[in-house]
C-alpha cells in the first residue's frame, strides 16, 4: 500500500535577516498510509505543532523549511501547490475551538465560507451541512448553524471544527492537541468520534499531543519527539509496552496510575532545550541518567527490538 504522507529529513530554521537564530526541527522522517493514525508525543517545545504547521505550509514568514513533504496524488508539497492542497486534501483541527472560530459570525456563516473556499456552491453547502453536522454527533442542527461561537460549548465547537475540516473528505487529517481545552469526558468522546469518522472515511490522521494516554487511545504508531528529533518510533503497543529510550520511559513514568503507590509519581529533571542551535550530541543528555561521553555525538535512529531508538546506550 502506498503512503498518503511521506516526510523525509524535515528541518525548520528560524532566521533573523540572513542569520539562523534557532533550529526547532532538526530532521524528521515520518510516513503514513490510508486509515492509519500516527501519534506524535513530547513535552511542550519539542516541535510537535511546528511539524504540523510545516506540513500545512503555515510556517511563520521567518522560517526556512528543508527536506521533503509528499502527499499521495500530489507529489512534493511546495509554495506553488500548497494553497490547493490545504483544506482539501489536507485538513487540520486545532486545540482551542473557541479561538478557531470568528466570534462575530455564526457557525453557519463560517461553514459556508469554508465550503465555498473548497469549491461548493451555496446550495450544495446548505444541502450537506445537516448531514455533516449529524455525522459528528450534533443535534438541533438549525440552532447550531444559527449560533455564534460563544453560544456553544467547547465540545460542540470542536465537533463543528471537525465537520468543517472533513467537508472535502481529505486524505490526511492533522489533529493538533484536539482534546487539550476539553474536560476528560468530552475529550474522550471526541477521540471516539475521530476514530469512527476515520473508519468511515479512510483518511490518515496525524494525532499530536503531550497526553500519552490520549495518543494511546487512537494511534496505530507513536513517534516520540524531543528537541526537534524523533527519539523513538514504533507500533503503539511496542512503544508503550516496552519503551526503550530514557525519555520515553520518563514520559510514561510521569503518568498517574491507580497501580502506582502514592508518592511515587516520577518526573524528568530539567527542561526541553529552548534553543538547540549549536548543540553538540544528544539533546537529552543533560537530563538523562544513562548519559556517557559517547552522548557528545548525535545518536542515529536505529532498530532496537521492535522499535526505532536514538540512544547510544540503549542500542549498544
Amino acid at each position: 500500500m502506498s503512503n498518503v504522507l511521506d516526510i523525509k529529513g524535515l528541518k525548520v530554521d528560524f532566521m533573523a535577516k540572513e542569520t539562523k537564530i534557532s533550529s526547532p526541527i532538526r530532521g524528521i522522517d515520518l510516513s503514513m498510509s490510508a486509515g492509519e493514525t500516527q501519534g506524535v508525543v513530547g513535552e511542550t517545545g519539542c516541535g510537535k505543532s511546528l511539524t504540523a504547521l510545516a506540513i500545512m505550509g503555515m510556517l511563520p514568514s521567518n522560517a526556512v523549511r528543508a527536506g521533503s513533504i509528499s502527499l499521495a496524488g500530489v507529489g512534493e508539497l511546495n509554495a506553488e501547490n500548497i494553497q490547493q492542497v490545504r483544506g482539501n486534501s489536507i485538513s487540520m483541527i486545532f486545540q482551542n475551538p473557541h479561538s478557531a472560530f470568528n466570534p462575530v459570525f455564526t457557525i453557519g456563516q463560517q461553514l459556508l465560507y469554508v465550503a465555498k473556499a473548497k469549491g461548493f456552491s451555496a446550495d450544495e453547502a446548505h444541502a450537506i451541512f445537516p448531514e455533516r453536522l449529524k455525522q459528528v454527533g450534533l443535534v438541533e442542527i438549525p440552532r447550531v448553524l444559527q449560533s455564534y461561537p460563544h453560544e456553544l460549548s467547547g465540545g460542540m465547537l470542536q465537533r463543528c471544527m471537525i465537520a468543517m475540516a472533513l467537508l472535502s473528505k481529505p486524505k490526511l487529517l492533522i489533529a493538533d492537541e484536539p482534546t487539550t481545552a476539553l474536560d476528560a469526558t468530552i475529550g474522550g468522546q471526541v477521540l471516539t468520534l475521530l476514530k469512527r469518522l476515520q473508519r468511515e472515511q479512510g483518511f490518515a490522521m496525524l494525532f499530536i499531543s503531550h497526553d500519552v494516554t490520549a495518543v494511546s487511545r487512537v494511534s496505530d504508531r507513536i513517534a516520540v519527539l524531543y528537541a526537534g528529533r524523533i527519539v523513538e518510533d514504533g507500533a503503539t503497543s511496542d512503544v508503550l509496552g516496552d519503551p526503550q529510550h530514557p525519555y520515553t520511559q520518563g514520559l510514561l513514568g510521569a503518568i498517574p496510575s491507580r497501580n502506582k503507590a502514592r508518592g511515587t509519581l516520577a518526573a524528568i529533571p530539567g527542561t526541553v532545550p529552548s534553543n538547540t542551535l549549536g548543540m553538540v550530541g544528544c539533546a537529552f543528555k543533560s537530563r538523562c541518567g544513562l548519559a556517557t561521553a559517547r552522548c557528545d555525538e548525535e545518536p542515529t535512529l536505529s532498530p532496537n527490538g521492535k522499535n526505532l531508538v536514538a540512544c547510544w546506550e540503549v542500542n549498544s
